[in-house]
């Protein structure tokens, strides 16, 4: 049996429309990966904004857009696996934009808040000890964000076996140090004494993030939860806590956690020992 005209009409109409919508998902496909570069780039600006905040000497304010750039950088890897969407350039991307917010954002806020109230006539060691610790946190942030590239770059030559946990403090975790310590105190240091305790806090902070000192991955530990509904109470909590008692709410969830990366090396160690063996975490 034929088929006859209108019957031959109708189904080139169909196929033509299929055709269509199949070139409308391609087109959609081809702009989504765009996604994540968005927020990278939304990231690169609130560092760049905290830069500028920093110069016209609104300290908190500085503070607060970092802040903001590590939730955009923590959004921009959840949209990625969301669109099941990679490349190499937002690799690169990522890295370059973390160099700007989390290192030196943060190193050039860490310096001016440090000594913007010493006598500008004295206290000279102080002042070179802030500037000497500010360009090694900056130093070992770029250092992090390079090994990373290495070991997510297609011919590394080394696997992270463990994907619960970071080696040495996460960029984003050393920048919140900075951050919500300018957020919760406000008013720059007066004595000289304090600058040298705030200089000796970030190279700490430095010497953690090139340590062999792992610190718990929160995202994997979100993401297995088993009560997702919990979670997101929690969650709707903290935010809420945050919006009215940031400095305090911000300042207790930074303890809260360098206690948890306490407790887990402590419990890693116990299960090393028994175990005989050795194990490194994974890089942020």
């Amino acid at each position: 049996m034929t088929m006859t005209e209108p019957e031959e009409s109708v189904g080139g109409a169909v196929s033509r429309r299929r055709l269509r919508r199949e070139r409308r998902r391609e087109r959609l496909r081809s702009r989504v990966h765009l996604l994540p570069h968005l927020f990278t780039l939304g990231n690169l600006f609130a560092g760049f904004f905290s830069i500028n905040a920093t110069l016209a000497g609104d300290y908190d304010l500085a503070a607060i857009a970092i802040g903001a750039g590590i939730v955009l950088d923590g959004l921009d890897g959840a949209v990625a696996r969301l669109v099941a969407t990679s490349s190499r350039i937002g690799v690169q991307l990522d890295s370059l934009a973390d160099v700007v917010t989390f290192g030196a954002a943060p190193a050039l806020l860490a310096m001016a808040w440090g000594v913007a109230g010493l006598d500008p006539d004295g206290s000279p060691h102080a002042r070179r000890l802030v500037w000497i610790a500010c360009f090694a946190f900056l130093s070992a942030t770029a250092l992090r964000l390079a090994r990373f590239n290495v070991m997510t770059s297609d011919d590394a030559a080394i696997v992270a076996p463990r994907r619960d946990s970071f080696i040495g403090m996460p960029t984003p975790t050393a920048a919140a140090v900075v951050a919500v310590h300018v957020h919760l105190f406000k008013t720059p240091f007066r004595d000289w004494p304090w600058a040298m305790v705030w200089a000796g806090g970030l190279l700490a902070v430095t010497g953690l993030m090139v340590s062999r000192v792992a610190f718990p991955n929160i995202k994997r530990f979100l993401v297995d939860s088993r009560s997702p509904h919990l979670l997101m109470l929690g969650a709707a909590l903290v935010i809420a806590a945050v919006y009215y008692y940031s400095e305090i709410v911000l300042f207790g969830l930074l303890v809260a956690y360098l206690a948890w990366t306490a407790s887990y090396n402590v419990r890693l160690r116990r299960a090393l020992v028994a175990s005989g063996g050795a194990e490194d975490g994974g890089e942020p």
